[in-house]
C-alpha cells in the first residue's frame, strides 16, 4: 500500500480522537429510580453532566515571584549578617579573655619569682611593697587567674 494512504489514516484517525473528546455526557433516571449515564440525548429527562473543573493552578505574578525572593533573600542576608555580628562578638570576648589570663598569669609569676617589688611614685621614686601589700597583690592576681583562664 502507498504511504500516502496510511498518512491520511493516521489524520483522520487523529482528529476523531478529538471529536469524542468534545462530546458531552448525560445523566438521566429511569422509572425504576436506576441512574444511567449515556453520549446521546433520548428524551426531556436527560440533564447533561458538566465535567469536574480542574483546581486553579495558575502561577503568582512575576512580579509577585520575584517580590516574594527578594524578600528571602533579604531575610537570608540579615540571617547571615546577624551571624556574622555574633561570631565577631565572641571572638572579641574570646581574645579580651586571653589578654587578661595572659596578663594575670604573668602577675602572678613575678610576684612569686621577685619579693621586693616596687611601684613608682609621681616623681620617679621607687616605692617597695611589703610584704603584706605583696601578698595581697598575689592573692588578687591569683583570683583574676581564675577568673579569666577557667
Amino acid at each position: 500500500m502507498n504511504t500516502r494512504y496510511w498518512q491520511k489514516l493516521i489524520v483522520v484517525f487523529l482528529l476523531s480522537g478529538g471529536i469524542s473528546a468534545q462530546a458531552e455526557m448525560y445523566r438521566w433516571v429511569d422509572d425504576s429510580g436506576q441512574v444511567h449515564y449515556e453520549d446521546r440525548q433520548k428524551g426531556a429527562k436527560f440533564r447533561p453532566i458538566k465535567p469536574y473543573s480542574t483546581p486553579d493552578t495558575t502561577q503568582p505574578a512575576p512580579q509577585e515571584r520575584m517580590e516574594k525572593t527578594r524578600r528571602l533573600l533579604n531575610a537570608y542576608r540579615i540571617e547571615r549578617q546577624q551571624k556574622h555580628e555574633q561570631q565577631a562578638e565572641q571572638k572579641a570576648k574570646q581574645e579580651k579573655r586571653i589578654k587578661n589570663c595572659n596578663r594575670a598569669r604573668d602577675n602572678v609569676r613575678r610576684y612569686n619569682a621577685y619579693r621586693r617589688i616596687y611601684n613608682l611614685d609621681k616623681e620617679g621614686n621607687r616605692v617597695y611593697l611589703s610584704d603584706q601589700e605583696r601578698a595581697s597583690l598575689l592573692q588578687r592576681s591569683q583570683k583574676k587567674v581564675t577568673r579569666w583562664c577557667s
